[in-house]
């Protein structure tokens, strides 16, 4: 009986030993999950983060500073990038117009324009017609 388990936990051990070292080597070479711990939005991510890295892992490593959100959607506009090769933002646009769009999110608001100083002198009533 002794012998029977001790065979089922040495197979055990050798059947989840290799998964956690195929879990550790994909990591080492794709960077961990991104957790989105941070505040940034997903095109913040790409303009500060990503802008600035030389190599996959560290863009991988850029989710991290997004919202929960922003680092999923990072994490599939990533994903796609490099199952499509690309390594330029043409590339991603075109392979990846869903993940891209998404990122991307809408247009930053614009700087409202100052209000026109009033004509006539001071006091003076403004009348629009």
């Amino acid at each position: 009986m002794a012998m029977a388990m001790a065979r089922a936990f040495l197979l055990s051990t050798l059947i989840l030993l290799p998964l956690g070292c195929i879990q550790q080597a994909k990591e080492a070479v794709q960077g961990p999950t991104p957790t989105g711990g941070g505040t940034l939005t997903c095109r913040q991510i790409v303009e500060t983060c990503d802008s600035q890295c030389s190599d996959p892992i560290c863009v991988r490593r850029c989710g991290d500073q997004g919202t929960p959100e922003a680092a999923e959607q990072h994490t599939a506009l990533v994903d796609c990038a490099q199952r499509s090769g690309c390594t330029d933002e043409d590339c991603i646009r075109t392979s990846c117009p869903g993940e891209s769009s998404t990122c991307e999110g809408p247009e930053p608001a614009a700087d409202p324009a100052p209000a026109a100083a009033p004509s006539g002198p001071p006091g003076a009533a403004s009348f629009h017609r």
